[in-house]
């Protein structure tokens, strides 16, 4: 129960980052339009989403872009896209280091978020410390370090295409995956892979928590409080009273395991 009693702390943070402003009203990064259950660190104050639908919106590279916060590297997620009719965003792998090719599996970095990764993207594999047949061996830079590594595309991400070894491929390789939704051909061209990385893959999001839809209609903000439920605030600053049921709706699952990588984040 100590994420509990951190959660004051963590919205002192975000809320001293938010500037003093205390709206939830619709942001902007780049392309992507801001809102409930998703927020913009430094501009909406925590309770205007929940922690693992934070971003941060980066324009450093001369154009606007948002990438997930609460990931154990920083800028390690791009958002391309958010849907909110479809329940889905698309994220892109945005690099490691300066080298190209993730050194993690990318389901695992997701585990403590409440993300799926949908079983239509394509399995991207990278494989090393075996044998790599030189059809599909990749040119790396050296900050890749000297390891000889070699890719492939390994069908649909559920598995259902199979899980098939290209010819030459030993079986006692090591092998980190990445999700793209784009691909079918073996290829030793590294930019190849490159591009699929960067037109991201799609992640499905859990089930809307309230009637946000609802909530607007009538003026009111969607919030998110303390204990991770849903609020609908009237503009009078108090919790409106249609929506009192949905108040105090809470979505199972969504706490313990997100907070954790979020608090460890912050300390």
């Amino acid at each position: 129960m100590l994420w509990l009693l951190l959660l004051p702390l963590a919205s002192v943070l975000r809320s001293a980052s938010g500037g003093g402003n205390t709206s939830c009203t619709e942001e902007s990064c780049g392309d992507l339009t801001i809102r409930f259950p998703f927020s913009l660190a430094g501009v909406q104050p925590l309770y205007c989403g929940y922690p693992p639908f934070d971003l941060t919106c980066d324009a450093g590279l001369g154009r606007a872009q948002a990438y997930l916060s609460n990931t154990f590297r920083e800028r390690l997620f791009r958002v391309a896209n958010i849907s909110y009719t479809n329940n889905s965003m698309v994220a892109a792998f945005a690099g490691n280091g300066g080298c190209p090719v993730p050194d993690f599996n990318v389901s695992g970095s997701l585990t403590f978020l409440p993300f799926t990764i949908s079983g239509t993207n394509k399995k991207l594999v990278f494989f090393y410390d075996c044998h790599v047949p030189p059809q599909l061996r990749l040119s790396l830079p050296q900050l890749c370090g000297n390891r000889t590594v070699g890719a492939y595309i390994s069908g649909l991400w559920d598995g259902s295409e199979g899980d098939t070894l290209p010819r030459g491929v030993p079986a006692n390789c090591s092998s980190v995956s990445v999700p793209v939704r784009d691909g079918g051909m073996e290829t030793a061209s590294l930019l190849y892979y490159e591009l699929l990385m960067a037109g991201g893959f799609l992640l499905d999001l859990p089930p809307p928590l309230g009637d946000c839809y609802g909530c607007r209609r009538v003026g009111g903000e969607c919030r998110s409080d303390r204990l991770l439920s849903f609020m609908c605030v009237c503009p009078d600053g108090k919790l409106c009273p249609s929506f009192a049921q949905s108040n105090s709706t809470t979505r199972p699952g969504i706490t313990r395991s997100v907070f954790s990588l979020t608090l460890h984040r912050l300390f």
